[in-house]
């Protein structure tokens, strides 16, 4: 079904407000909900139905535990992990514009990231590289030859400054993301084969088995492998948890890169912008009338929803969140 904007805006703050976040907070929290919707992304407003993500009554401000001019460490205290992400992304633009590079890490973080693109988006506007990580010790994915989730779905991305549209790989090291799963248990959908495994390690195309068995790590060895060091770099190495399930001490590790301290920053945008027109202009398959960069069906879709002012939603995923909204 097709949804105004404008509304779709109005009853996500309303819901975030509803969990107990303030203005400021909502808006942060909003805008990156926003981000993933209108890109077609499933680590949007999905995140506010069912149980939603309500604020925590214990969560306390971040707080900066140790420092460097280019590396800190955010204890994020139990905040949600989307504003803990937002300010991290701040500190590192800011150290990587000052001394050419910035890492920041945080643990103690509460619920989900959300869309890992939208923060080395905001580092690559700054004309900068950004890559992110995430991991929590929600266990969901399982290595490559197993079927007993142990691997959160563990996604990274990465931010590239061009002339243009920046470059933006988001994606998870899981074949399917675990809101993916959410999306098509609430849409009543299958997924496809080759997904994951029930509790009992069969596969199985019911995204409701899945969540309660495992996904499996996409590309078999290689996304294990990946899955793998996104968990080292984003919980053991910033005092995250991993394999306690029990445990709400999830990680982050967001990075800046200035390439000015290589290269003079237009060299840098030439550069990659001569290579995204080389490969978009190669040889296409058979069948093939674009070729598509990281991030760019995204931003034709939310390109056209700004245009059109209209945003197009999964009708039962749109009633849980007006009911989240409590305007319903």
């Amino acid at each position: 079904m097709k949804v105004l904007l404008n509304e779709l805006k109005n009853v996500t703050l309303k819901a975030l407000k509803n969990y107990g976040y303030d203005s400021k907070e909502s808006k942060v929290i909003s805008d990156i909900l926003l981000y993933a919707q209108l890109r077609g992304n499933n680590q949007g407003v999905v995140k506010l139905i069912g149980n939603g993500i309500p604020k925590r009554k214990d969560g306390k401000r971040p707080k900066v535990v140790k420092t460097s001019p280019a590396i800190a460490l955010i204890d994020g205290n139990k905040t949600h992990a989307m504003i803990v992400m937002d300010l991290e992304t701040d500190m590192v633009i800011d150290k990587a514009k000052k001394i050419g590079v910035g890492v920041v890490g945080n643990f103690n973080t509460s619920e989900s990231t959300g869309a890992l693109g939208y923060y080395v988006k905001k580092i690559a506007d700054k004309g900068l590289i950004g890559v992110a990580f995430a991991s929590a010790p929600f266990q969901t994915t399982a290595a490559y030859g197993s079927s007993e989730a142990l691997f959160c779905t563990n996604p990274m991305a990465y931010g590239i400054p061009t002339e243009k549209d920046p470059i933006i790989l988001d994606m998870s090291t899981s074949a399917i993301a675990y809101y993916g799963l959410i999306e098509a248990k609430t849409a009543g959908k299958k997924v496809n084969e080759g997904i994951g495994y029930d509790e009992k390690g069969n596969p199985t195309t019911d995204p409701a088995k899945i969540m309660s068995g495992a996904i499996k790590a996409f590309s078999g060895h290689k996304g294990s492998g990946l899955a793998l060091v996104v968990q080292v770099l984003a919980s053991a190495l910033v005092n995250a948890d991993y394999f306690n399930s029990k445990s709400n001490n999830a990680g982050n590790l967001v990075m800046a890169i200035n390439p000015s301290f290589f290269v003079s920053k237009n060299q840098f945008k030439k550069d990659v912008t001569k290579m995204v027109k080389k490969i978009k202009s190669s040889r296409k398959l058979k069948g093939v009338k674009e070729i598509y960069l990281p991030g760019e069906r995204g931003n034709l879709q939310y390109q056209k929803a700004l245009k059109s002012g209209f945003v197009e939603i999964e009708k039962n995923l749109y009633e849980g969140l007006l009911n989240a909204a409590g305007v319903k």
